[in-house]
């Protein structure tokens, strides 16, 4: 018989002896609890360098003052401090003597894309989350693309704090936690007190104050708008509004072309800007009107001057027409003399008929309201000699004149100044009656039935030269459509500009 192997018999016995003891992790692994420390150390580090950048440029709140702190963890259960996972904080509000509160954040980089993870969170749709953006001018969610990610700013870190079951910016958290506590800031000295000493205690179980070296200060970053002088004040918003000087308001591009617009989107809309603050107002619309020319075609005028009120009527300074080739008729029924209406009374298509005289007193009413320091006309299609009419027309109708201009817009939208020395201006210079302008449209538009009143389509030139006689006081005086004065300067004659 062959007897086992001596290693088969060893193998098989079982084992006896003690388990051998674990040795210690070695000084250079990263189980070592040293190490381990180090590294919880650096991490500390490298996420107190974000929340220094974040504390340097963020949508601050413009009423608390404080500093956030990483909140210490016990030995053994370090928390993980990486940007776009929840973090606990202590916050503390320096205007106690210890005012402290644990707090749960998140902190985005400036480049980062709303995750997988965070658009599962039942997060709270606040007007200050930085995810929900809302686009002030036609009210649609920025989140809402065919993406279905909203890409954050990359201008700046994004934090929000742990609000109950969801998430809030972190300026809307400051915010709640200076009111919350706005009473006892503004109480008697004895409220102060007494807030001050009931803060105090319910700190004190949170353990000893946060390391400065831990910390990173809370402060507003700007000062409070209404605090700032009226120029910065209108200068900003104008800035937001996207507003350039000008504003265009044609709603039709019948007859001309539109002025070409600005490239860039507004940040809010002329509305938006309106509804900020009551008081605010009143240094910010007069500055508006005054240095904002309003572009307008064939339509929309009336309803603008209606809807400024008398108020703000008063404050328009600057106006811009894009008539097109329509541009007399348009003047005739709307804004000529009395005298020169009645001869002609172009119909208009109106329900009822007396509709049609209505708006015409109702807009020559309005603009009597008006003392502008420049009129511009943009003679694109606009026939030469129709401009005489259109501009002894206009000068007639408004309260004042200051300075009329002329422009023309190129095929892209772009304008630009016509000087007074161009050939299709040399009639607004020369003297003429109200007799001579009317019977000039009679002759030329007389083969078109709806420049006239029915009454004039089978009547004769000497028809109208009756007409005219019985008022010969008001069609009879010579007058230039443009009056220039001696002291006029060559340059403003260059650049098209006539002082009235």
């Amino acid at each position: 018989m062959t007897r086992p192997s001596t290693a088969s018999s060893i193998h098989s016995q079982p084992s006896t002896g003690k388990a051998k003891p674990t040795p210690p992790p070695s000084p250079k692994s990263p189980r070592h609890i040293a190490n381990r420390l180090w590294m919880q150390e650096q991490q500390k580090r490298k996420y107190l360098d974000h929340l220094t950048q974040w504390s340097l440029n963020h949508e601050s709140s413009i009423h608390f003052h404080g500093k956030l702190s990483v909140s210490t963890q016990p030995s053994g259960c370090a928390q993980d401090l990486e940007l776009g996972k929840a973090v606990k904080c202590v916050l503390t509000d320096a205007a106690f003597t210890d005012a402290r509160q644990v707090i749960v954040i998140k902190l985005f980089p400036p480049d980062m894309r709303r995750s997988d993870r965070y658009e599962h969170l039942d997060t709270r749709r606040d007007s200050m989350d930085p995810c929900d953006e809302v686009d002030a001018r036609d009210g649609k969610n920025s989140g809402s693309q065919d993406s279905g990610l909203g890409e954050i700013s990359k201008e700046h870190y994004k934090m929000v704090v742990r609000c109950g079951a969801g998430w809030i910016s972190a300026r809307e958290y400051f915010n709640r936690a200076y009111f919350s506590q706005l009473e006892g800031r503004q109480g008697d000295a004895t409220a102060r007190a007494i807030q001050d000493e009931y803060m105090l205690h319910r700190s004190q179980a949170l353990g000893p104050p946060p390391l400065d070296k831990d910390s990173v200060t809370v402060r507003p970053l700007f000062h409070a708008f209404q605090k700032l002088p009226p120029e910065l004040r209108e200068m900003i918003l104008k800035t937001a509004a996207g507003l350039d000087g000008s504003y265009n308001l044609c709603a039709d591009d019948y007859g001309t072309l539109r002025v070409k617009k600005a490239d860039f989107r507004p940040a809010i809309s002329l509305s938006t800007l309106f509804r900020i603050n009551k008081s605010m107002n009143m240094h910010l619309i007069p500055f508006l009107y005054h240095s904002t020319d309003f572009h307008f075609g064939l339509t929309g005028f009336t309803n603008f001057l209606w809807q400024s009120g008398p108020e703000k009527r008063h404050e328009i300074r600057r106006l811009t027409f894009h008539f097109g080739k329509l541009a007399l008729l348009h003047c005739i029924r709307w804004l000529a003399p009395n005298a020169v209406f009645s001869l002609f009374e172009p119909p208009v298509a109106t329900n009822p008929r007396a509709l049609q005289y209505f708006w015409r007193c109702q807009i020559q009413e309005l603009v009597k309201d008006l003392h502008l320091f420049s009129l511009t006309f943009n003679i694109k299609q606009i026939p030469k000699a129709d401009l005489p009419m259109i501009v002894a027309i206009m000068k007639a109708a408004f309260g004042s004149i200051n300075e009329i201009r002329f422009i023309e817009t190129d095929a892209n939208g772009v304008a630009r100044p016509v000087s007074l020395e161009d050939e299709r201006l040399a009639g607004v210079r020369r003297r003429c009656t109200w007799r001579e302008l009317c019977m000039q449209y009679y002759e030329q538009h007389r083969i078109h039935s709806y420049f006239f009143k029915f009454e004039l389509l089978k009547s004769q030139a000497e028809d109208v030269e009756s007409a005219m006689d019985k008022d010969e006081k008001f069609f009879g005086p010579v007058f230039a459509p443009l009056s220039l004065q001696a002291e006029a300067d060559k340059d403003a004659e260059g650049r098209g500009v006539v002082r009235c």
